[in-house]
């Protein structure tokens, strides 16, 4: 199962539910791929990847969209085996205008991973905070997408228009892509603007996509990316990991779904 992290803005906590989500996925003994397809690398880094060896030795995303490498060939251990990464790094930027270039390119990862899809049980995509190429390949690519979001205004009036990002992936190329939820982000209960904006987010999409309980506005999240693991490694009890474990609840769900519905001859997107 394929799940996509995406919302064009920066800064929402993107990378830290990747991070966290797939650790603990792969502690409940999961095999789990994290696809780093942001060229600042943040995923890779949190997780103590080398991701200038790994640029070197030209095994990173860049080079499988290229199809210079395979993506097998490029994974990377974490702390948890079962948790590995496919690094990006700055070179990945380039990927945006060479895409571009390209007939049909949309469906670049989706064919670049589809031998990696049937031997994992999850990969989770880390996009950048755009909505270009890498982002449509990602959506393509995905089952179903998750969106952490900031409960500040700025962010929650981004989020039409990835919803409509989302609509043209469906329409053109992923007409099974399913919204998994939101997760509101940074929240901090004690300002009427952090209250107001949450209010504003189930009010508007409450009523069509499922919200998580907010994520708590906490230094934990960054400094734990300082000891080259994810948060719930070092303290499964930290502010918002309740969160991230029904999000992974969640995921194990819909893939139990999905599996069923193969079973019995229902189609679902591979």
């Amino acid at each position: 199962m394929v799940v996509s992290l995406a919302n064009q803005k920066g800064g929402v906590g993107k990378t830290t539910g990747c991070v966290n989500v797939g650790r603990m996925l792969a502690d409940r003994g999961y095999s789990v791929v994290l696809v780093d397809s942001d060229p600042q690398a943040n995923a890779g880094i949190h997780l103590s990847v080398d991701v200038v060896a790994c640029e070197e030795a030209e095994k990173t995303l860049y080079y499988v969209l290229k199809g210079a490498a395979k993506a097998e060939e490029c994974l990377v251990e974490t702390r948890n085996p079962r948790l590995r990464v496919l690094p990006s790094s700055l070179k990945l930027a380039e990927s945006e205008t060479e895409l571009a270039a390209q007939q049909f390119s949309h469906n670049t990862l989706r064919s670049r991973l589809a031998e990696l899809r049937r031997s994992v049980d999850f990969i989770l995509i880390d996009c950048p905070p755009t909505l270009g190429h890498l982002v449509t390949n990602a959506l393509v690519a995905s089952d179903t997408v998750l969106i952490p979001c900031q409960t500040q205004p700025l962010a929650f009036m981004g989020m039409g228009t990835l919803r409509k990002q989302i609509d043209f992936v469906r329409e053109r190329g992923n007409p099974t892509l399913s919204l998994l939820g939101i997760v509101p982000t940074f929240y901090s209960g004690r300002t009427t603007q952090d209250q107001a904006t949450l209010k504003d987010m189930h009010d508007t999409y409450g009523q069509e996509v499922h919200i998580f309980p907010p994520i708590p506005n906490t230094t934990l999240y960054p400094q734990s990316s300082a000891g080259g693991d994810a948060l719930v490694a070092f303290n499964a009890k930290a502010p918002g990991i309740g969160t991230f474990d029904l999000v992974v609840q969640t995921l194990i769900a819909e893939r139990d779904r999905r599996i069923v519905r193969a079973s019995h001859g229902v189609m679902t997107h591979g």
